[in-house]
């Protein structure tokens, strides 16, 4: 049998995530430069746009003040029509729970957090709770991204039992619902907000309480059957060291998390830790990011990545992310410190996955709610 090729209904969808995903990134473009943007003739790129402002996605900003005064015809500006597409971004670290409320651009509008706690029927009051008390218009919202510790699936290890919750969330709050876990939530939204390079192998690499990674290739998320696939906290570094939540033994997360590293140093404080210049904290440190820089050299390595961006707590003390890069590059002399950067996100960690995951579901490559 001849292979099928994309269908006019396939190549529509395409044309038409392009397009938001390009001005999400831009912020306002012409249909001039959409057409160049994304190689699209000037014929497609007027009924693209039609259909999507007609769909309430997009919408007509006016002229740019260059543009007005310019002799003959006007430019119009396009930009996401984000005002009226909401999302509640419901995310669990292993710290604390997150509510947030965000547009489809990723920009916050309310927050709140809670130390972590795994009572579904609370998560689920507290998110009722929170639209109430920041009078929420139900009507502008399209759904709930939903980030979780560990894997979505039902019979793996993680924190949250997600399809119960997300069954609860929609019952009771009457949106769609989107689950993901948090790291590569956070990998969608950078590569959705921000300037990733698409044709770049990149790893995504988060070091706090717990240890996660995620991978992208050309621009889109690596989404393996197997949950631990990408994931460097599950990694085997120590096979004589303690039991992991996964099931196995000497994980590099019961290793090197924030979490061991506070039970090494006596109950410390995560913050503490990231702050502290003692020199006891310092050489547990060092122990720790070579332990670290070992497995991310060598994950980088088998996956050929251009670039990798890291994120969490441990990576707010610059000092971590120098030492870090030096001992990369001391085990692969090609990751050197413009290819190990920290994420352009990562001061919105706590709710900017939610973000992503709802909105490209909901919005970008799904439909919402008119």
């Amino acid at each position: 049998m001849a292979q099928q090729g994309i269908n006019p209904k396939q190549i529509k969808s395409f044309n038409d995530t392009a397009l938001l995903y390009l001005l999400s990134k831009e912020g306002m473009l012409s249909r001039k430069a959409i057409s160049e943007k994304l190689s699209l003739t000037a014929a497609a790129v007027s009924k693209i746009t039609k259909r999507l402002i007609d769909e309430g996605k997009i919408e007509e900003l006016g002229v740019s003040m260059q543009e007005s005064e310019r002799v003959g015809r006007k430019e119009v500006l396009l930009s996401l029509k984000s005002h009226d597409k909401l999302s509640l971004c419901i995310t669990a670290e292993l710290e604390m729970v997150t509510y947030a409320i965000c547009d489809v651009r990723g920009s916050l509008i309310k927050v709140q957090s809670y130390p972590f706690f795994d009572d579904t029927a609370l998560i689920v009051e507290r998110a009722k709770q929170f639209l109430q008390a920041n009078g929420a218009d139900m009507s502008k919202f399209i759904g709930i991204g939903l980030c979780v510790v560990g894997s979505v699936k039902k019979d793996a290890f993680g924190v949250w039992n997600n399809e119960e919750l997300a069954a609860m969330l929609e019952q009771e709050l009457s949106l769609p619902v989107a689950v993901e876990n948090n790291v590569k939530a956070y990998a969608l939204a950078e590569l959705i907000y921000d300037n990733v390079g698409e044709d770049a192998s990149v790893l995504f690499f988060k070091w706090s309480s717990g240890i996660g990674s995620a991978v992208a290739v050309s621009g889109q998320l690596l989404m393996d059957t197997d949950y631990s696939l990408t994931e460097i906290g599950h990694y085997i570094v120590d096979p004589t060291g303690a039991k992991c939540r996964c099931g196995r033994y000497g994980c590099l997360e019961t290793v090197a998390s924030a979490d061991e590293i506070s039970k090494e140093l006596g109950g410390m404080k995560l913050a503490q830790i990231v702050e502290s210049t003692d020199r006891k904290v310092e050489h547990v440190l060092d122990q720790k990011i070579d332990t670290v820089a070992l497995a991310l050299t060598n994950t980088a390595t088998i996956l050929n990545a251009q670039k990798i961006i890291l994120f969490g707590k441990m990576f707010e003390n610059n000092l971590i992310v120098e030492k870090l890069a030096r001992q990369c590059a001391r085990y692969n002399n090609n990751f050197k410190r413009n290819k190990i950067v920290t994420g352009d996100l990562s001061a919105k960690s706590a709710y900017i996955g939610a973000a992503a995951v709802s909105a490209q579901e909901f919005f970008f490559t799904g439909n919402h709610k008119q």
